[in-house]
């Protein structure tokens, strides 16, 4: 049964171009199709222009969204302002369809060309939808509890103002995560369905019309999106040595909002380094954690710094873990590194060494970097002097810190022949390590007593008498007599001694010899040394006039 328009909507300006002109600069277009009900008169009117005369307007209207009613062809189209290439166009008799909702075709035609333009308006003569009875439950979701359960109900609201269910219907409940979930109404208008809900959102069910029934809303109902809590640790070793691999190790947890706390797994982790002498935080790497909520991660120590491990922190990468659960961190403090060490250039001297007499050791200590390098130690490494007579039971003599360049130099007393060596020791920023041994052979010691070149000063040509006592130490100081004393002779500027002479002390080991005095210089008594004794000399200087 056929019926005058009960409800009309004039619908928007349309702007388009014919689908193929048939020449350069050629067009048809509708400008706007409006649906008008003046006194109860249901007309359509298409405003268009053309590059040419337009010589036929049409429209059909056709059922909305699977409605199954005949479609009406209206051609009683007439000008009624403008001119025949731009101008407006209406129908002279009323339009009636049947209950429903009809779109408004409108067909152009020119002489160049013909063009459907499609869903230019509509006209809505539907029945009036609500939705009622709408509900969700939880109103309060988590990341592992997405899931709600809603019901509603979709009713139409007949002429006379009552309600009637609509049966067929598809409603959709929009706030849930991914497509919406859909639901179709039964015979009384009822629905219930579930869908997962994963941020905060409000809730609403909608119905998208059909032909013969308006779209409807529910009422929105708020769900809350809460983040769960998480916990997280870390643990590494205890000693951290510069190029060796360490684990790292820990254990994600979360806690349900029944205040359950149970392990947390498959999530991915960032683990960083910050560097003490550079501030900046870095990510060194990503482990995910076990069926247990464990993780491990390897990486390389190459200085000293803090390490940290974070989850749910970044937006962006991890979105659902961010939205998800509340970030959580373990940090350590700033940790110490020890490098692995090397003693290179070891040196002991003199040799040899009069017994009681020090022993200088010298060398330096080199660390190892991550990349393999060698360079000197810093100055907070420390080495030992060591000493030995079977280089099985080492005694430490002195210890010293290095310098800045890993150097070092001190000294032990000498009092037997042995093995000298140095030692860093194992401390917080080193790794042991021992440098080669240097064997000193420690001789008895000897000396020139009441040494004297004189007279001070003397004549040009006169005589400079050298003389003194040698003495030598066994298990005490006594004369070393019949001992070789060699004389030399060093001129005021010059750098090469001379040899002047030798002569044997007496028994009381005193020795005493003159020498013509030519110029201003240093004389010296010198003895050599022998398998049992060190050597030893005195100088004294004569000024000549």
């Amino acid at each position: 049964m056929r019926r005058l328009l009960a409800l009309v909507t004039a619908v928007v300006v349309t702007l388009s171009l014919a689908a193929a002109p048939a020449a350069a600069g050629a067009y048809l277009r509708v400008r706007e199709t409006r649906v008008l009900s003046p006194g109860g008169t249901t007309k359509i009117e298409v405003a268009a222009d053309s590059s040419v005369d337009i010589t036929k307007v049409r429209a059909v209207v056709r059922p909305y969204s699977g409605g199954t009613a005949e479609p009406l062809t209206v051609d009683d189209f007439e000008l009624v302002e403008g001119t025949a290439a731009n101008g407006v166009w209406r129908t002279r008799s009323a339009v009636a369809v049947e209950q429903g909702r009809w779109w408004v075709d409108v067909e152009l035609a020119n002489a160049d060309v013909t063009t459907v333009f499609r869903q230019r308006a509509t006209i809505d003569n539907g029945l009036d939808t609500v939705i009622t009875d709408f509900d969700v439950t939880p109103r309060i979701v988590d990341v592992e509890h997405p899931e709600v359960a809603f019901g509603g109900r979709l009713m139409s609201r007949g002429a006379d103002g009552a309600l009637a269910p609509v049966e067929g219907a598809t409603l959709r409940l929009n706030g849930a995560a991914g497509p919406a979930p859909t639901v179709v109404t039964g015979a009384d208008g009822r629905v219930q369905g579930t869908g997962d809900v994963v941020t905060t959102a409000d809730a609403q069910l909608t119905y998208g019309g059909g032909f013969l029934y308006r779209p409807a809303k529910s009422a929105e109902i708020p769900i809350a999106k809460v983040r769960l809590q998480t916990r997280l640790s870390l643990a590494m070793p205890a000693r951290l040595i510069v190029g060796d691999q360490v684990t790292v190790t820990g254990r994600l947890e979360r806690r349900d909002r029944a205040g359950v706390w149970a392990p947390l797994a498959g999530k991915q982790l960032s683990l960083s380094f910050n560097a003490t002498k550079s501030g900046d935080w870095s990510v060194v790497g990503r482990p995910v954690t076990g069926a247990d909520g464990g993780y491990t991660a390897k990486v390389t120590v190459t200085e000293p710094g803090a390490w940290s491990v974070t989850f749910a922190n970044e937006p962006q990468t991890l979105p659902d873990d961010y939205y998800g659960y509340l970030m959580s961190s373990a940090y350590t403090t700033n940790r110490p590194v020890a490098y692995r060490t090397s003693v290179t250039g070891f040196n002991a001297a003199p040799e040899p060494v009069g017994r009681g007499n020090m022993v200088t050791g010298s060398g330096r200590v080199m660390n190892r970097l991550a990349d393999g390098r060698w360079v000197g130690a810093a100055s907070n490494a420390t080495a030992q002097l060591q000493f030995s007579t079977d280089r099985k039971k080492w005694s430490t003599k002195a210890a010293v810190g290095v310098n800045g360049d890993g150097t070092f130099r001190f000294e032990g007393r000498a009092d037997r022949d042995g093995y000298w060596r140095a030692v860093v020791p194992r401390g917080d920023y080193a790794e042991p390590s021992v440098g080669g041994t240097d064997y000193v052979d420690v001789r008895y010691r000897t000396k020139i007593l009441d040494f004297n070149a004189a007279p001070e000063p003397v004549r040009k040509g006169g005589t400079v008498t050298v003389m003194g006592a040698l003495y030598r130490e066994t298990d005490r100081w006594k004369p070393y007599g019949s001992k070789t004393i060699a004389f030399y002779f060093l001129p005021k500027g010059s750098s090469k001694w001379t040899y002047m002479g030798s002569q044997k002390a007496d028994k009381y080991g005193r020795f005493r010899k003159g020498f013509k005095a030519t110029k201003d210089g240093t004389w010296r008594a010198y003895t050599s040394a022998t398998s049992s004794y060190i050597k030893t000399y005195r100088d004294d200087y004569v000024d000549v006039r």
